[in-house]
């Protein structure tokens, strides 16, 4: 009889013990999980590397920039600010530093420094321009130009040869500069620059 109640007992305490191992299985003690750590910053790890080229500009014909960029996908561009493109080709850019910005499809952008050079006048050009900047600027650059002449940029005076000749050299309508004639050998500059075909260039 003894022996019968110990059996029993064991049973029962295996009993309990498979209760506890139970409630284990079932997580019931186990702490929650921890959350997904919240994604980085996709920029932080990308590498974009910008190459940037440039060709001259020359009066009135602005020069060319050309940007690609690497360590990323679906590059577009801007330059200076302006609308991005998808092509990393600017052309009739003027001579001078400009920002370009490559940015890829998950918005991580690059930018780089490019400078567009001026290729170098023609002896005539510079000679006029000479004249022009001694007598001329002084009334007829910035925002005020006088008759809506500025002669402040090499293109506005390409642009404007012919009137050039006329006023100065010819006195039509009348003779400028306001403060007396050139001299003779200011209007000769102007004159073989003109008949030379009145560019840069030349």
């Amino acid at each position: 009889m003894k022996q019968i109640r110990k059996s029993a007992a064991v049973i029962l305490s295996l009993a309990s013990a498979a209760v506890i191992i139970v409630a284990c299985s079932k997580g019931g003690d186990s702490p929650a999980p921890a959350p997904a750590p919240a994604p980085g910053n996709p920029c932080a790890t990308k590498n974009i590397v910008v190459t940037l080229s440039s060709t001259n500009a020359a009066g009135c014909t602005g020069g060319s920039v050309t940007a690609s960029a690497s360590g990323s996908t679906n590059f577009t561009y801007n330059i200076d600010g302006g609308t991005f493109q998808a092509s990393g080709t600017f052309n009739n850019i003027s001579a001078g530093d400009h920002t370009i910005i490559a940015k890829d499809g998950d918005g991580c952008t690059k930018s780089g420094t490019v400078t567009v050079a001026s290729n170098a006048s023609g002896p005539l050009f510079a000679a006029v321009k000479a004249v022009i900047v001694a007598n001329c600027n002084s009334c007829h650059t910035g925002a005020a130009a006088q008759g809506g002449q500025n002669f402040g940029t090499d293109c506005n005076i390409v642009n404007a040869a012919a009137r050039i000749k006329a006023r100065a050299v010819d006195g039509n309508p009348s003779f400028m500069p306001q403060g007396g004639q050139l001299s003779a050998g200011d209007k000769q500059k102007i004159t073989n620059w003109v008949t030379a075909g009145g560019k840069y260039s030349d």
